[in-house]
């Protein structure tokens, strides 16, 4: 039997389930020697929620299964495949397809019988339910963190986060050319000028080039005033976290309205 091997693992899944690559890696090794399987390849997506398909080691996986390299594909578990309903009976009717077996060593059912396909959709909705209360606790624990002034991720341009508190504080430099970028723009320039302009100064960047968006991402990001907005690229706009006094303002609020009127 040509069996290829599936891990996949989160951060989350990780420190919740304790499930590590090697360990998955390991039980699998284990059950294809015990039965004689030959392991043609590993698909490892390490660091890859389990939300939908879109993984480049299980598009890998899906293209070798229609190009009938395997037999079985071998998991530990239903949500190492996937954490969602839908994907999960289309992944098992694709395998169905092109005569591969999936084969699960923690949750032992036969997915071809009609018990093992509905034990195989109870998982699944059971894996589904998981995803989405993990994605909760997260959104809960990062909402808390932004309420503590803590910044839950890379600091904007104009700031450093403390590696000891984690809150932010203005990089004098950077915080120069953030306050020349919204004195151009009070005076009517265009991001593209003012991304010009910026340029022929040779004004200063860790990394990258200065352009229109990342001068508009600025002009709009009210960390400037001191106003953290949580969830701003991801949510509903009554749905954003507002933190006041959240760090250090670097502009003042009649600089920021009057840029709001040329934007």
């Amino acid at each position: 039997m040509r069996c290829a091997v599936y891990v996949r693992v989160s951060t989350d899944d990780q420190r919740d389930n304790g499930y590590s690559i090697d360990s998955q890696l390991r039980m699998i090794k284990e059950y294809c020697e015990k039965n004689d399987y030959s392991i043609v390849d590993v698909y490892n997506d390490a660091g890859h929620s389990g939300k939908d398909l879109m993984r480049p080691e299980m598009q890998r996986l899906l293209a070798d299964i229609k190009s009938k390299k395997i037999d079985k594909l071998i998991a530990i578990k239903v949500d190492r495949l996937t954490r969602n309903n839908y994907d999960g009976f289309w992944l098992l009717n694709y395998c169905e397809e092109h005569d591969v077996k999936i084969e699960l060593i923690l949750e032992p059912y036969d997915v071809s019988t009609a018990n093992g396909e509905m034990i195989f959709g109870m998982n699944l909705v059971f894996g589904q339910r998981e995803r989405k209360e993990i994605g909760a606790r997260t959104k809960r624990a990062m909402e808390e963190m932004a309420l503590e002034k803590i910044h839950p991720s890379k600091a904007p341009y104009g700031y450093v986060r403390n590696k000891d508190t984690g809150h932010l504080e203005i990089e004098p430099i950077e915080a120069q050319v953030v306050k020349e970028i919204f004195k151009l723009c009070q005076e009517g320039n265009s991001t593209r000028g003012i991304a010009t302009i910026m340029k022929d100064n040779n004004a200063y960047l860790k990394s990258g080039k200065w352009k229109a968006d990342r001068v508009y991402k600025i002009l709009t990001n009210s960390i400037y005033i001191g106003i953290f907005e949580y969830g701003k690229y991801k949510r509903k706009q009554q749905d954003i976290l507002r933190v006041k006094n959240y760090c250090e303002p670097i502009i003042d609020e009649t600089t920021w309205n009057a840029t709001r009127n040329v934007l």
